[in-house]
């Protein structure tokens, strides 16, 4: 009866849809030489993985075939398409990234999506598939842990395109990320992290000991002007040839914690009115023979 349907070409995809007595198997290789996109209806009605593929690829009905592995959510199936000998893989990426995906609003299906393409370790088609629901105003464009893998697998595969991604993007778990990135060396990316995230210790960090940038370090201080921050700067310059700026920093920082190293860099470079400044300061809060003896 579906034969007859077909050949008279009466409602066709009606009748494929509803009736559930046919064999999908018999009635869809009977539809592949007359119209395959009829044999694809009959193929996924019966979920005959193995003939639809076939089908699809042969007659590059790849947005179909897309559209069947998302819905499907086969982790398995995925598998056998996503290998490097599918000589058909690009143009099923391109489908599921521009068509498949964007269409569903299913968080189940585009999770197993995502997982489909980690197992594959496709990093960059993941990439691509992640920015088109991340970064086009999906509805999964603030899920956190997209989020996250975006970015994530940025760092590992494609560097240049993390300060994009941190730029653009505010609801990914931003410590955990930028010590990845320092872990990366990607230091400039961490402190736009850590700057982002008000995490001003963590930023100064990265340009104290990472990028190495008094100057900037300086800069950052004189912004945020937190105790804290002036006193990992006057740590970072106590030596003979910074000792001046560093009694600086511990100034404004009202730190008298490093006192004994502050006198004894201060009297080896000969700086006695930057250390008076220093020990008056101090002299306020700790009562020390030292400090006093050394003033």
């Amino acid at each position: 009866l579906m034969k007859i349907y077909i050949d008279m070409n009466n409602r066709p995809e009606e009748y494929l849809a509803q009736n559930n007595y046919y064999d999908s198997k018999v009635v869809g290789a009977y539809c592949e030489k007359r119209d395959p996109h009829l044999a694809f209806l009959c193929y996924k009605r019966g979920s005959c993985d193995a003939e639809l593929i076939d089908v699809t690829n042969r007659h590059g009905l790849f947005k179909q075939q897309a559209r069947y592995l998302v819905e499907r959510q086969d982790l398995d199936l995925w598998g056998t398409v996503l290998t490097e000998e599918n000589e058909n893989r690009r143009q099923l990426v391109d489908a599921v990234v521009q068509v498949a995906l964007p269409e569903t609003k299913n968080p189940d299906v585009v999770s197993t999506t995502v997982k489909a393409f980690m197992t594959a370790d496709l990093p960059n088609e993941l990439i691509e598939l992640l920015e088109k629901i991340v970064l086009q105003n999906s509805e999964f464009s603030d899920n956190r842990n997209l989020q996250n893998l975006l970015i994530l697998t940025a760092i590992k595969a494609d560097k240049t395109r993390v300060m994009d991604y941190i730029n653009r993007l505010s609801n990914y778990d931003m410590p955990d990320i930028a010590n990845i990135a320092v872990g990366s060396e990607l230091y400039e990316e961490a402190l736009v992290i850590f700057k982002k995230a008000e995490l001003h210790r963590e930023a100064a960090k990265v340009l104290i000991d990472y990028i190495a940038d008094i100057e900037r370090a300086t800069e950052f201080a004189e912004k945020v002007d937190e105790p804290e921050v002036w006193s990992m700067l006057g740590k970072a310059q106590m030596n003979p040839t910074g000792i001046v700026a560093s009694i600086a920093a511990f100034i404004k920082a009202a730190d008298t914690t490093e006192y004994v190293s502050v006198i004894a860099t201060a009297e080896q470079a000969g700086e006695p009115a930057a250390l008076v400044e220093y020990l008056t300061m101090c002299r306020k809060k700790v009562k020390e023979a030292h400090i006093d003896t050394s003033l």
